[in-house]
């Protein structure tokens, strides 16, 4: 009779979970500088779609409206010579990593004007997404390939998948030149289905890369709803023969 063996895997697997006492215990102008983020995102993200449904954009626009939290209070985790990589859809990525990167750690939104080199930063942003000279990557980026070097941003990739193999070798680089740099590598759970992932993840286990694979799921394909109803299989008409 064929042995059946239980296999597991080999690497530590945890699960982690927010709490009320996190909360509690954040400190306020932390929490202040996060809102101040995720309310300038938003507003950013609205603007570019006047601009956009005005004929003012180039090529396709994809906004982060409702996520706005996630790239906040990552960027708020994370130093200012951490690494991070970006979807598709990764202007709240981009904007928070750089704003954190330009504004300085003691700047509190309530008891200062925003800095003009934070201004510089949405205003370069925003000409990049619309394809002008003055924008990170001189226009040609677009909203799907923002890149900022010395604020970290490794870039974003248009393509499912496609900036997880780039973090992990941006990840062995920190490790081989021994910094504690860190790797933080956004995706979406469509992304799990590829293969670049599972590559990625094996290697980044087996050297013990210095990275984070973050899965961003908004419960949508592209404009397609997880919750979307679909009628049962049963009710489907049979295949004709």
């Amino acid at each position: 009779m064929t042995n059946k063996i239980e296999l597991t895997p080999n690497f530590n697997w945890y699960c982690w979970e927010s709490t009320d006492s996190d909360l509690s215990g954040m400190e306020p102008a932390v929490a202040r500088r996060i809102l101040f983020q995720i309310m300038l995102i938003n507003e950013f993200e609205h603007a570019l779609l006047s601009l956009k449904n005005d004929d003012c954009v180039w090529g396709p626009v994809h906004t982060s409206v409702g996520q706005e939290a996630v790239a906040a209070a990552t960027m708020a985790a994370i130093r200012k010579s951490d690494k991070i990589a970006g979807t598709h859809r990764a202007h709240h990525q981009f904007l928070a990593k750089v704003m954190s990167y330009v504004l300085d750690d003691d700047w509190d939104p309530c008891a200062s004007d925003l800095p003009s080199k934070a201004s510089e930063v949405v205003k370069r942003t925003l000409a990049e997404i619309m394809g002008l000279e003055p924008g990170y990557c001189g226009g040609r980026g677009g909203s799907m390939h923002l890149r900022c070097d010395e604020a970290g941003v490794l870039g974003t990739n248009a393509i499912v998948g496609g900036g997880i193999p780039l973090a992990t070798g941006a990840a062995f680089a920190e490790k081989y030149r021994y910094t504690d740099n860190i790797v933080v590598c956004f995706f979406s759970d469509g992304a799990v289905n590829q293969g670049s992932f599972h590559e990625a993840a094996n290697l980044a286990g087996i050297w013990n890369l210095p990275i984070i694979y973050f899965i961003e799921n908004n419960l949508y394909a592209v404009a397609t709803s997880l919750q979307m109803p679909f009628p049962p299989f049963s009710d489907l008409p049979k295949r004709m023969h």
